[in-house]
């Protein structure tokens, strides 16, 4: 007697919430925040820039000893606070 075996594959699709995209972040923008941030920590290397939904920007930076520096930014390129992450 020949054995049969049935295979069977389950997809599982995962869905997202629907989510208001972030507005677009052009280059001009992105080197005019960064450049904005480095002025408050002039040693540390540019990870990336976000801007979120409401405008307001953030420059993600790691300064000379490692640490991973946030820098708020608002609309008017004007830095608004930092924060050090946790390592």
């Amino acid at each position: 007697m020949a054995a049969s075996t049935t295979e069977c594959r389950i997809l599982w699709l995962r869905t997202r919430p629907l989510v208001r995209l972030e507005p677009d972040l052009s280059v001009d923008v992105a080197v005019q925040v960064a450049t904005v941030a480095l002025v408050d920590h002039p040693d540390a290397v540019v990870d990336r820039v976000e801007v979120d939904p409401t405008g307001w920007y953030s420059a993600h930076l790691v300064t000379r000893a490692g640490v991973r520096v946030v820098v708020r930014v608002d609309q008017d390129l004007t830095v608004t606070g930092w924060i050090a992450l946790a390592r």
